[in-house]
């Protein structure tokens, strides 16, 4: 999935993010995604990725709006950004763009997971919203935290990513809906 994703037309890629950005507004207008304050997202750094920056444009008005900054222990911590959020990232230990060090209002997931939607993404989802991250656990970590499980999760990604099945671990938490270029979904999860 890597290579594949790695070897996507950048010109495809662009329009595609621009389409799934669409289907993601639509989904987080619907209840009970609607009714959720706070949108943790990612911005786009691996090849082939989503890009969503302009769903951050469009909603950053509307709701808090948190990036992740990665740290060397494999745990990630979500920091609020404003209107002028591309002049407050940096890239960060992994050259990921990441919200300026000691910039924006920390994430509190016990406190703030329940009224919080996170887009998670993974190189692979099923219609039962199980998925493949990238490999080293960030976000199954943070979504283990306590508080995060009462956030509504939806995976991000294209519809080659969506696959018959995955077997997932034990740590591996599923997602409540997956949103692609073309349609999103529900996975049934409660």
């Amino acid at each position: 999935m890597k290579r594949l994703l790695e070897n996507l037309d950048r010109r495809w890629v662009r329009a595609a993010s621009a389409q799934l950005c669409e289907e993601l507004e639509k989904l987080l207008r619907t209840e009970p995604f609607s009714e959720k304050e706070k949108v943790l997202m990612w911005t786009s750094f691996f090849p082939g990725e989503v890009d969503l920056s302009c769903l951050i444009e469009k909603i950053i008005g509307e709701r808090a709006v948190y990036l992740p900054r990665s740290n060397a222990d494999f745990t990630m911590q979500f920091l609020s950004i404003g209107n002028n959020w591309s002049a407050e990232v940096e890239p960060g230990i992994y050259g990921i763009p990441e919200p300026l060090e000691g910039g924006g209002v920390p994430f509190h997931p016990a406190v703030d997971g329940e009224d919080t939607v996170i887009l998670v993404p993974g190189l692979a989802f099923d219609k039962l919203g199980n998925r493949i991250g990238r490999g080293k656990g960030y976000y199954d970590r943070f979504l283990g935290q306590a508080g995060m499980l009462q956030a509504l999760r939806i995976g991000v990604c294209w519809e080659l990513q969506i696959v018959e099945r995955i077997s997932p671990d034990i740590h591996d938490i599923p997602v409540h809906a997956v949103c692609a270029e073309e349609e999103y979904f529900l996975t049934g999860l409660s």
